[in-house]
């Protein structure tokens, strides 16, 4: 795995010795106490006050320290001597001089991986708002002014990526609350890892701003056209491809094209796939929700309150050393607690089914007809892959491109299948565009049915129309 051959080899000893807690609790603080406040690297002798600091805060707070041959006790400057030689010879720590002075620093890989286990330490939530806008913004500003802020496009991609991450970490992590809830052994345990742990870390920062007036996903629709309107604009792609090139995060002006057609594309992938983890989102919050106000509604049932009073009576009544003990008499029962009214009857026999004269309804015709129609509605107005490659074999035919102001509409349906010509670089995962290649014009084209911008579809060299 390449993580490991960029990783030094022995970086997680620490984490894996009998003194893990210790030592992970102790990089976290260096991180968030020594190197991140100073521009510079800390010098060693600040580091080792660090984490004499450290042991002593850990000392008065009386925990207790595990694994005495990984650590062995004594004064407090050796205790902090020894783990700071560990970190060195581990490789979360680095030495070099400047002059007379031996300064301190994490090792760059190292750094990366402890700040992202500073991250899940902290359990981070993401606002949706801010991503969500985060992605708009950015392929705002690569529209706009291409040849400067093409970069923002690249970072919009990088939003709309962890935002899906992150909806796909609040789906599994609601349903790990669910299950942490339905292992709980009594009522109360139930209802504080309810409020503590899903409505608190979860619930209120993750799943309640989705319904609200300033719902997040407003901004889906104009991501969504925006990135489309970008991937049908050949004159901006070519000035972000330019840039891409140029800027050195892509070979050339082409591949840089065909890099910012992908990530397009991605972005549009990322929400029009939202929806789905959405409604798993909130399935898992009902289920939740419902299993709560079962547990609400049988509480009396579960509290046992009444035989903890009555078995704590009879333990007492069972250590009085007295033969008789006086019993009030409101307290006597006036009737048997069990008595024939309690006694099962046996369950009486069903009667038979009596047999019932079934008619055969014929069907409505009109019905009938009815969803004929619907079926064929459906089948005329949604396009695939095989529908659309067979509408554009027939256009092209023996030749090498078709233009779009040539193409004559001569129904609803080469209509439907010509209005989605244009999305070829983005619809179905891609499919369409590893086969056929679209070039936008400046020119428009009009028919009887629709005007829109003008452009030449080619077939791509080498491919072959699939036989499916």
């Amino acid at each position: 795995m390449p993580l490991f051959d960029v990783l030094p080899p022995d970086l997680f000893k620490p984490l894996a010795a009998s003194t893990k807690r210790l030592y992970s609790d102790l990089l976290i603080d260096l991180l968030h106490r020594t190197f991140e406040p100073s521009a510079e690297a800390p010098r060693r002798v600040d580091v080792l006050r660090e984490i004499e600091a450290f042991l002593m805060r850990r000392d008065e707070a009386g925990e207790a320290e595990e694994g005495a041959d990984d650590l062995p006790p004594g004064r407090l400057e050796e205790r902090a001597r020894t783990v700071y030689d560990r970190l060195i010879e581990t490789g979360w720590l680095v030495e070099h001089r400047d002059r007379y002075l031996r300064l301190v620093d994490l090792d760059p890989e190292a750094a990366g991986l402890l700040h992202l286990l500073s991250r899940i330490e902290r359990g981070e939530t993401r606002s949706y708002g801010g991503a969500v806008l985060e992605v708009l913004s950015g392929l705002e500003g690569a529209a706009e002014h291409p040849d400067e802020r093409s970069e923002s496009l690249r970072n919009a991609l990088r939003s709309a990526d962890d935002f899906m991450a992150h909806m796909r970490t609040v789906a599994v992590t609601l349903r790990q609350a669910e299950e942490r809830i339905l292992r709980q052994p009594s009522l109360r345990a139930v209802f504080h890892q309810f409020f503590g742990d899903f409505v608190e870390r979860h619930l209120i920062r993750d799943y309640k701003t989705l319904h609200t007036k300033d719902n997040p996903f407003r901004f889906r629709t104009a991501i969504i056209r925006r990135a489309t309107e970008m991937i049908e604009n050949p004159a901006l792609l070519s000035s972000l491809g330019e840039a891409y090139g140029r800027e050195g995060r892509s070979p050339g002006a082409d591949e840089g094209e065909a890099e910012i057609r992908t990530e397009l594309s991605r972005i549009v992938q990322v929400f029009e796939a939202a929806e789905r983890h959405l409604e798993a989102i909130n399935a898992t919050v009902a289920r939740i929700e419902r299993r709560m106000v079962n547990a609400a509604r049988h509480m009396d049932r579960m509290s046992g309150g009444s035989t903890a009073e009555l078995a704590e009576a009879l333990r007492r009544l069972g250590a009085d050393t007295r033969g008789e003990v006086a019993v009030a008499p409101p307290i006597l029962p006036r009737f048997m607690p069990i008595g024939p009214v309690h006694i099962p009857s046996p369950r009486r026999d069903k009667p038979p089914v009596s047999a019932v004269l079934l008619r055969d309804v014929p069907l409505d015709p009109a019905a009938i007809l009815y969803a004929r129609a619907k079926d064929e509605y459906v089948r005329r107005t949604r396009v695939t892959a095989p529908v659309l490659t067979a509408y554009l074999e027939r256009l092209i035919g023996v030749r090498a491109e078709v233009r779009g102001r040539d193409v004559q509409l001569g129904s609803i349906d080469d209509f439907v299948a010509f209005q989605r010509l244009r999305e070829l670089p983005s619809i179905f995962g891609g499919t369409m565009a590893r086969r056929y290649e679209i070039e936008f014009l400046d020119a428009r084209c009009a028919n009887r049915w629709i005007v829109c911008q003008d452009f030449v579809i080619r077939r791509r060299m080498g491919t072959e129309l699939d036989a499916a």
